[in-house]
């Protein structure tokens, strides 16, 4: 029986005592590996939060505070840390989540007007746009929920922080939108995909693109 036995309780070969700490992907799939059932729970959480859409801010700040925490090494449990979070800076978040909804299909809507679909130029421009606004995004609620620093000041750092490092924000946004984009694009039959993977996927993967930078740029210069 003790083949059914969930692989964290196996004794595994240890780590020597002199190996040094892991980083980039090695470090990406140790993460991911130890907490897999815990991002499914917390995409389940995240879309049933997050459906009225008025309250779609409050369960990105929470989402992303549980991802952080992942990332950080931080001991964590989604249920409680998500719940504390989506009361956290309510207004604030709800605010900022309705922003970024309206930013967002304002040029969705802007795309898909057949004057802007047969101007090359207008069309690149915008796709441009919104890649730039997307790529901030992912450094933005990270950076909100892991570093006490004005909204103002959080999203000049974002902004600053996902251009400077288009090798970090760049691989993290393509891996995010295939993961959004094959969840929806199979949809209806993909729902049981969409209730468990592409969010919390999602943002664990910007999350650790994005607190390399965070630490080192931010977080080290706050404290000098």
């Amino acid at each position: 029986m003790l083949w059914f036995r969930p692989g964290y309780l196996k004794e595994g070969p240890g780590i020597e005592k002199d190996a040094p700490p892991k980083t980039g992907l090695a470090l990406f799939f140790e993460i991911l590996v130890r907490e897999f059932w815990q991002l499914l729970k917390l995409n389940l959480l995240f879309v049933i939060c997050a459906l009225p859409l008025v309250t779609f801010g409050a369960a990105r700040a929470a989402l992303s505070r549980c991802t952080m925490n992942m990332v950080r090494d931080v001991p964590n449990d989604v249920w409680d840390d998500f719940r504390q979070e989506l009361k956290k800076d309510f207004s604030r978040n709800t605010a900022l989540g309705l922003l970024e909804l309206f930013a967002l299909g304002m040029l969705m809507l802007l795309l898909s007007l057949p004057g802007i679909r047969s101007n090359t130029v207008a069309c690149v421009v915008l796709l441009a746009l919104t890649a730039i606004v997307v790529l901030v995004l992912g450094y933005l609620w990270p950076m909100v929920v892991a570093v006490d620093v004005p909204l103002r000041a959080a999203i000049k750092n974002a902004a600053v922080l996902a251009l400077a490092f288009p090798q970090h924000s760049l691989p993290a946004l393509v891996v995010a939108l295939l993961l959004y984009g094959l969840s929806f694009w199979l949809f209806p039959l993909s729902l049981p995909l969409v209730l468990f993977v592409p969010f919390g996927m999602g943002s664990f993967v910007t999350s650790f693109a994005a607190w390399s930078d965070i630490r080192r740029l931010v977080i080290r210069q706050n404290n000098r």
